[in-house]
C-alpha cells in the first residue's frame, strides 16, 4: 500500500534571523543610550588657543572633570578661536548665562600663586556656574581666572573714584589691618571720567557694610605736610607693596541699615577726608587776605579756640570780573566752610540756619580770622577764628554772595610790620652827622692812644737807665751782712746773759708768790700782826 504524501506550508521566518535582529536592537539601544547621555555641545570663543588640544584638554568644575574639548578652529574672520567642547549630561544644568570659563595655567602675582599643578598635567579649562538664569551654549573665555570663586559667601559692592589712584584685580580690601576682600574687575566711564571697580567682601565681614560705611585709599606710603606737622600714613604690608582700600563707619556716626545687594560707594583719598563726609551741610564764608598765603592749602583746618570747626575750601578760585592779582591792593579771596556738626549743632537745615545766625552775630561783634602757622617744620598755615578788639559793626560785608569775615594780621606779620617801622625810623636818623661825630671820636681815641704810647716809651727809657746789676750786688751784700749778724749773736755770751736774767726773774716771781697769796686771802694782814693765829670770835654775854 502506497503512502499518502503530506503537504506542508512554506516557513516564512527563519530562526537564523533572531540573532541579527537581537544585535540590531541592542545596537540601537546602545546608540540611543549614548545619544541620550552624551551631554551638550558648547562653543567657547577665545583670543588664543595656547595649550588647548582636541580630545585631550579637559573641562573641570572644582577640579572634577565634566567635559572635554572636541574641536579647535578659527572663526570665519580669523580674529578669534572657537573651541567646541562636550559637557557631561550630569553637568549640563550648569550651562546658563551666569556660567564662566577660563584657562588654568601657572600664575604668579603679588597676591597669589596658583596653577602650579598644570606644569605636569597641562592646562585645562575651568568652569563656574550656579545653574541660575537662562540656558546658554555659547560663551566667551575670561582673560584671567576670577578672583573670587562663584558661590563664595559674601557681598559684592561697586567702588568708584575720580582721584589719581588705581587698583587692579586682586588688590586688597582691609578692615582694621585684616584683609577681608579684594577687587574683582575695573571699568572706566569716559563720560563721567571716573573708574568703577567691582569688589567682593567675604563673609562674615560683609555684615560690616552699611549705609554709612566709608571707603578710603591706603595704598603705599603717604606723606603729607599738614598744619599740625608731618604726617606719614601706611596701610598693611599687602597694601604697602601694591594697592588697597580700607573701610569703616566715621567716628561719631551711627551705623545705618545693612547692605544686602550690590551698592555704590565712593573711595576717598584719606581716612580724614572720609571722616569729614559725615557732615553733609556747611556754612561758607570768604576771607579777603592781603598777606602772603604761601603755606595755606585747600583742606587746611579752620579752628575756633583750638577746636576744628571747618576747613579751607578754595584759595583764589572765585571768578572776579573787575580785579586781578596784578592790581595794587588786591586781596586774595579764601573760601572757608564751617560745619554745624563740628560745633555740636544738628547736621540739618535747622542746625545750619542756627550756625549762620550765630556767625553773623559774631562777625558784628568783632569776630576776625587770622592765618597762623601750625608747624615750624612744614610752614603750613591754618585759619584761626577769634574775637579781636572791641569795635562792633552795623552790618556784615558781602563778597560774591559770601559773608566776609574780617582778617587780622598774625604774629609774624606784626613782627614784620614792627621791623619795617624800625627800619623806617633808622632811615629817618641823621646818619651823616652821626658818621662825622663818630669820626671825630675815633680821631680823639687815636690821639689818646698815641699819648699813652709816648708815656710808655718814656717809662721804658727810665727803666733802661737803672743799673740792674749794681742793685742786685747791693741786695746780695745786705743779705750777707744780716746773716753774719745773726751768726755772731748765736755764738756770743749775750744769749747766756739773757737766759740767766730770765731765770732770776722766774725765781723772784716764785718768792713773792706767798705774799701775793696772803694779800689775796687777808688784805689786812699787811697792817696787823700776822703771828696771832686765833681770831676773836664774838660771843654773847653770859650770866652769873
Amino acid at each position: 500500500m502506497s503512502e499518502v504524501a503530506k503537504i506542508k506550508g512554506h516557513q516564512t521566518f527563519s530562526k537564523v534571523w533572531v540573532i541579527p535582529l537581537l544585535a540590531l536592537v541592542i545596537g540601537g539601544w546602545m546608540v540611543y543610550s549614548q545619544w541620550l547621555n552624551q551631554g551638550t555641545f558648547i562653543t567657547i570663543e577665545m583670543t588664543s588657543a595656547v595649550g588647548i588640544e582636541a580630545n585631550k584638554t579637559a573641562i573641570k568644575v572644582r577640579d572634577l572633570q565634566i567635559g572635554k574639548v572636541k574641536k579647535v578652529s578659527l572663526n570665519e574672520g580669523g580674529e578669534s578661536v572657537l573651541v567646541t567642547a562636550q559637557i557631561d549630561k550630569n553637568a549640563e544644568h550648569l550651562l546658563t548665562e551666569t556660567s564662566k570659563f577660563w584657562i588654568v595655567s601657572p600664575r604668579i602675582t603679588l597676591s597669589e600663586v596658583s596653577g602650579l599643578n598644570t606644569l605636569l598635567s597641562g592646562v585645562y579649562l575651568s568652569m563656574s556656574g550656579d545653574g541660575e538664569g537662562r540656558k546658554k551654549t555659547k560663551f566667551t573665555l575670561l582673560p584671567r581666572p576670577p578672583v573670587t570663586p562663584q558661590g563664595t559667601p559674601g557681598l559684592f559692592v561697586t567702588l568708584t573714584s575720580t582721584k589719581d589712584f588705581a587698583y587692579k584685580e586682586g588688590d586688597a580690601i582691609v578692615y582694621k589691618g585684616h584683609k577681608v576682600g579684594q577687587f574683582e574687575e575695573s571699568f572706566f566711564n569716559q563720560f563721567e571720567r571716573a573708574m568703577y571697580y567691582t569688589a567682593f567682601i567675604k563673609a562674615p565681614y560683609h555684615r560690616l557694610i552699611n549705609e554709612n560705611t566709608r571707603f578710603w585709599d591706603t595704598s603705599g606710603i603717604k606723606i603729607r605736610l599738614r598744619a599740625s606737622g608731618l604726617e606719614i600714613d601706611t596701610g598693611s604690608l599687602e597694601t604697602l607693596l601694591s594697592s588697597g582700600v580700607s573701610f569703616d563707619v566715621p567716628e561719631g556716626m551711627t551705623s545705618g541699615d545693612l547692605i544686602t545687594e550690590k551698592t555704590y560707594f565712593e573711595i576717598f583719598e584719606s581716612q580724614e577726608e572720609a571722616q569729614a563726609q559725615q557732615f553733609n551741610l556747611s556754612a561758607k564764608y570768604v576771607l579777603l587776605i592781603d598777606e602772603n598765603v604761601r603755606g595755606l592749602n585747600e583742606g587746611a583746618p579752620v579752628e575756633y579756640r583750638g577746636i576744628n570747626v571747618g576747613e579751607v575750601v578754595s584759595i583764589n578760585k572765585l571768578s572776579l570780573e573787575e580785579n586781578n592779582i596784578l592790581q595794587e591792593g588786591y586781596k586774595i579771596p579764601v573760601v572757608i566752610s564751617v560745619y554745624p556738626g563740628k560745633v555740636r549743632a544738628d547736621d540739618t537745615k535747622e542746625g545750619l540756619v542756627a550756625v549762620q545766625q550765630q556767625m553773623t552775630q559774631w562777625i558784628n561783634q568783632n569776630l576776625h580770622a587770622t592765618l597762623r602757622m601750625g608747624s615750624l617744620v612744614t610752614g603750613a598755615l591754618y585759619v584761626d577764628l577769634h574775637h579781636f578788639g572791641t569795635d562792633t559793626a552795623d552790618s556784615v560785608e558781602t563778597f560774591l554772595d559770601y559773608e566776609v569775615i574780617p582778617t587780622a594780621s598774625n604774629e609774624f606779620a606784626q613782627i614784620t610790620q614792627k621791623a619795617e617801622a624800625l627800619l623806617d625810623k633808622l632811615n629817618a636818623l641823621p646818619l651823616d652827622r652821626l658818621a662825622v661825630d663818630a669820626t671825630d671820636a675815633i680821631n680823639a681815641m687815636l690821639e689818646a692812644a698815641e699819648s699813652v704810647e709816648s708815656s710808655s716809651d718814656d717809662f721804658d727809657e727810665l727803666i733802661n737807665g737803672v743799673d740792674i746789676a749794681t742793685m742786685n750786688n747791693e741786695m746780695v751784700s745786705t743779705l750777707k751782712s744780716i746773716a753774719i749778724l745773726t751768726d755772731n749773736l748765736s755764738h756770743s755770751g749775750i744769749e747766756k746773759d739773757i737766759q740767766s736774767t730770765a731765770k732770776e726773774l722766774q725765781d723772784t716771781l716764785r718768792s713773792i708768790q706767798p705774799v701775793l697769796q696772803q694779800l689775796n686771802e687777808s688784805p689786812s694782814s699787811i697792817l696787823f700782826n700776822s703771828s696771832r693765829n686765833d681770831e676773836v670770835t664774838p660771843k654773847a654775854k653770859q650770866g652769873n
